[in-house]
């Protein structure tokens, strides 16, 4: 009896763990679909031209690529033409978008090694910033904003390397630096828009 018993008690506590991890189960499935989609209703989402407030021309088309790529890649929210169509509009500023000397070295250093002077310092690494401002505004069918549902800052930063040829220095090497940061501006801005997503992702 006592060996039954333990049996008994041993198929029931089973049973009771099952029970407990199907509920807990069905209860992960349940929180697993956004209920702040169904309650704001933004399905569909107009992105404005973005605002450059930097000295950086273009700067503004570079993130606004980067913003509607990553919100077209999610199944949940369409991307429009007009305000007038959207349940949602996102305004964007890009507030900085810059780079500073983060490393140095001597000219002497440069290539061809041993010509340039040994007293003069020059960049060899630079460190470029971007800095992104968004709110998202609900939208009325007269394509003007409604209730302000959300909205952050953002900033990036990256190092890239300077142009380390001393050649026809003052006249390429700005041109290759610029190269060099339009890259990299095109880097940090795919890299902050995961950011932006992410902080959205509670609104849809």
């Amino acid at each position: 009896m006592p060996e039954q018993r333990v049996k008994t008690l041993s198929l029931m506590m089973i049973a009771l763990c099952l029970g407990t991890l199907h509920s807990a189960c069905g209860y992960t499935l349940q929180n697993s679909k956004n209920p702040a989609l169904t309650k704001e209703g933004i399905h569909k989402i107009y992105v404005e031209p973005l605002v450059n407030n930097t000295y950086k021309a273009g700067v503004e088309n570079t993130v606004y690529n980067a913003l509607v790529k990553k919100i077209s890649s999610h199944e949940h929210v369409k991307l429009v033409r007009s305000a007038e169509d959207a349940d949602a509009v996102i305004k964007g500023t890009v507030a900085s978008a810059e780079y500073t000397s983060s490393a140095l070295t001597t000219a002497s250093q440069l290539a061809p090694i041993g010509t340039g002077p040994s007293n003069i310092l020059v960049a060899s690494q630079y460190n470029a910033l971007l800095t992104c401002t968004f709110d998202l505004y609900r939208a009325k069918k007269d394509g003007t904003h409604g209730d302000y549902l959300w909205g952050s800052q953002f900033s990036r930063t990256k190092f890239f390397p300077a142009n380390t040829q001393l050649g026809t220095l003052g006249t390429t090497s700005a041109l290759i630096n610029d190269s060099e940061f339009d890259r990299t501006l095109s880097d940090l801005a795919e890299s902050m828009m995961s950011d932006v997503h992410e902080s959205m992702l509670g609104l849809f």
